[in-house]
């Protein structure tokens, strides 16, 4: 863990990757459907989950539960130097202690639609209708609201660094996995909170190729487990091994293909030449004989 004199501004940009970490930051979640209490904080809309009786996260063999989801506007965090739109943040809590994990993921105006903009179109809506002032609460009930729509399945990046006055750790996805949602709504989110200017300060940035759930989904308490090893130049060695035959004789396609044309081509050979043999034959009413070998006697040594 470097010193807060090493820390910096976090820019989630690939061009700011400090190493990989496809071991040491092993994400694996299942969240389930939860019913939804909303707060307006006037810097933010923060959303109440249900907890599981199973907790919903691992993250490097710590179990976690969600505490709380914030959505901001615009963002926290900065993407390739800027502010984007907006930003959702799920704020989860150890089971067992230890340092907080924030997971958060970029929202943009698009035009497009997918399952996790409809359901932030939904929060959003209910809230500047029933929660439009600061401080305001009220409880919306919208069918299937899951996290496991709102993460994306896809990279990210990670690192260490503080949130207000904790140090936690940091799961952010990239822009180009943002979560789309239309210039009305985002135009809804803005009239209701006012930017929160928080530096987000941290660590290096490392990057994660394979996105969550790389190591199996949490499921039914029994999780997946992936051992962290190694530092920023993970390696693993791979040995391929050739499968063999039952008798030991290992035979590949070239050789077999090669035996094959020897074969095919003594047939060949045999059947040319039993034909001209047998056309020389009737021509001139000769019989083609094998040279005999009888009465030949190998030579003494002495």
């Amino acid at each position: 863990m470097s010193n807060n004199l090493t820390k910096k501004a976090i820019n989630i940009s690939p061009k700011n990757i400090y190493g990989k970490c496809d071991l040491k930051c092993a994400y694996n979640f299942k969240y389930k459907e939860s019913n939804l209490t909303v707060k307006n904080n006037g810097v933010n809309i923060s959303l109440t989950y249900d907890n599981s009786n199973v907790p919903p996260v691992l993250y490097n063999e710590v179990k976690y539960n969600v505490s709380k989801i914030m959505l901001f506007s615009p963002s926290l965090h900065l993407f390739n130097e800027n502010k984007i739109d907006a930003e959702i943040i799920i704020a989860h809590t150890p089971e067992s202690g230890g340092q907080n994990l924030l997971v958060c993921v970029p929202i943009i105006n698009s035009t497009n639609t997918t399952t996790g903009s409809t359901l932030l179109t939904q929060v959003i809506a209910g809230t500047a209708s029933n929660a439009p002032a600061a401080n305001e609460t009220t409880n919306l009930n919208l069918s299937g609201f899951t996290l496991d729509e709102i993460v994306p399945k896809k990279p990210f990046f990670s690192y260490s660094g503080t949130y207000g006055d904790s140090t936690s750790d940091f799961i952010v996805f990239g822009k180009n996995f943002a979560i789309p949602l239309n210039e009305k709504v985002l135009t809804a989110l803005g009239s209701i909170i006012k930017p929160f200017n928080l530096p987000m300060i941290g660590d290096n940035l490392f990057f994660n190729a394979k996105g969550p759930n790389s190591g199996g989904p949490v499921d039914g308490g029994i999780y997946i487990s992936c051992q962290p090893t190694g530092s920023s130049e993970e390696q693993i060695d791979i040995t391929n091994t050739k499968n063999s035959t039952d008798s030991g004789i290992d035979i590949d396609k070239s050789t077999l293909k090669l035996i094959m044309k020897i074969v095919v081509g003594c047939i060949l050979f045999i059947i040319v030449f039993a034909g001209l043999a047998f056309a020389f034959s009737k021509l001139t009413d000769t019989q083609i004989k094998m040279p005999s070998f009888k009465g030949i006697q190998p030579k003494k040594t002495t």
